[in-house]
């Protein structure tokens, strides 16, 4: 998660859509007095060896032009509802709060392979069948309606010219030079069809517990 008062931007990191990479290039333009929550030690080397700002102001976050400070710590994937309570209503309410989601059905396959793929015993049907908790976190964390909602959601899938339309164009330069955790999903094998192939049985599965994003984003279910 992300303030960045340069941009007057706030970041909700949802999972499995890039988020890292995305957080990573938002940090070079952030200055002493934005909010960055951490991220793993490997990507923070990353991120301080690029010469961008790292970890900072998220520990009893001070808000000294609102006379108020955040008790505890702000952290990564924080939702939207819990960050809404503890930061100055002025800068939630003035500042654009933006985040990324990816088409479910591709998602969970990247998750599956974060987790091991095949090394957790389970094959991918399995894995969905006994986590259904992953499938609906990112509406958790950013969700699509109510009080909490945010002012742009962005497709993993058509990232680039999102970021451009909302004068993000900066931002997007650099994203498209970084690619965390991007080497632990097979090559060959893993593409929606082919897991979908091999899986039909979990489509609806997938399809019932994502209803609400699939609607939102016009996702379709892949062809088994």
């Amino acid at each position: 998660m992300i303030i960045c008062h340069t941009k007057k931007l706030i970041f909700i990191k949802t999972k499995k859509v890039g988020g890292t990479s995305f957080e990573i290039a938002l940090s070079k333009f952030c200055g002493d007095d934005c909010v960055i929550t951490p991220i793993t030690p490997e990507d923070e080397k990353l991120r301080i060896d690029r010469g961008y700002r790292g970890a900072q102001n998220y520990r009893n976050t001070a808000w000294p032009a609102y006379g108020m400070q955040t008790k505890g710590e702000l952290f990564n994937h924080i939702p939207a509802p819990t960050l809404m309570s503890v930061v100055p209503r002025a800068i939630w309410d003035d500042y654009t709060k933006i985040t990324i989601y990816r088409n479910p059905y591709d998602a969970v396959i990247s998750r599956y392979y974060w987790h091991g793929g095949e090394e957790t015993g389970m094959a991918f049907d399995e894995f969905v069948l006994r986590h259904p908790q992953i499938l609906t976190e990112n509406t958790l964390i950013a969700p699509l309606s109510g009080e909490a909602k945010l002012d742009r959601y962005l497709k993993y899938e058509d990232l680039g010219d999102e970021l451009d339309d909302l004068g993000l164009a900066d931002v997007r330069e650099v994203f498209s030079t970084l690619k965390t955790k991007g080497n632990l999903r097979p090559k060959q094998g893993a593409t929606v069809q082919d897991i979908y192939r091999r899986f039909p049985q979990v489509i609806d599965f997938i399809a019932e517990a994502c209803a609400d994003e699939i609607r939102h984003f016009g996702y379709t279910p892949p062809h088994a």
